[in-house]
């Protein structure tokens, strides 16, 4: 019994996969794209899928101090078992430099992570990646892009802010180990504050 259990639930990950790989074909980048970024760096953009999976842990532990605030076990079930979620994986060659992870929630797209590695920073790939997530956004008719940032990562709120995003509120001690507080923004995508505020980063060739 617990054997076809095991089968039954290895066929139901198999087939929402492929669900969600058909789903996000249609409302996104094909599953590889390339661009320039700011300094004229060619990058890759990959549609992540689980074959992915330790190119982003590698991404999280260059970013994160070699933390993983997401794990592979946590990433495996929001690929396979959430069919509304989506990443995009940056390489610079055959080097994984970035990744977003974001989630779909009735008309507003939750941001889940947005790392860089350090030596890719300040040359357009976090920008590259939200402006992705906006055409998607776009694509999907969605209202609204949100986020959560460490109160004291100002690069972080000054990049989003210049993209659009406001501040909501402060959620307290939101971060798992050091308790540090949150600020939940938020993307308008209607109206003035829709407006893209920042110069192009990055040209898809």
């Amino acid at each position: 019994m617990k054997e076809w259990i095991h089968r039954f639930k290895s066929v139901y990950r198999e087939i929402r996969a492929a669900v969600l790989a058909k789903f996000f074909s249609k409302h996104g980048p094909s599953d590889e794209e390339t661009y320039l970024l700011r300094n004229q760096l060619p990058v890759r953009l990959m549609v992540g899928r689980k074959q992915h999976i330790p190119d982003i842990l590698y991404i999280e532990r260059m970013s994160y101090d070699g933390a993983t605030p997401w794990g592979r076990t946590a990433l495996e079930n929001d690929m396979l078992q959430n069919p509304k979620s989506l990443y995009y994986v940056l390489y610079e060659g055959h080097t994984p430099i970035a990744f977003l992870g974001a989630r779909l929630d009735g008309k507003d797209i939750h941001i889940t992570n947005l790392a860089v590695v350090p030596e890719f920073q300040q040359i357009g790939a976090a920008t590259l990646l939200l402006r992705l997530l906006r055409s998607f956004a776009d694509e999907k008719g969605a209202a609204s892009i949100s986020l959560e940032v460490r109160i004291s990562n100002h690069r972080a709120k000054a990049l989003y802010a210049k993209m659009g995003f406001l501040p909501e509120r402060v959620k307290q001690h939101y971060y798992h180990g050091d308790g540090e507080d949150a600020l939940d923004m938020v993307w308008p995508l209607t109206g003035k504050q829709s407006e893209e505020k920042e110069d192009v980063h990055a040209t898809h060739f």
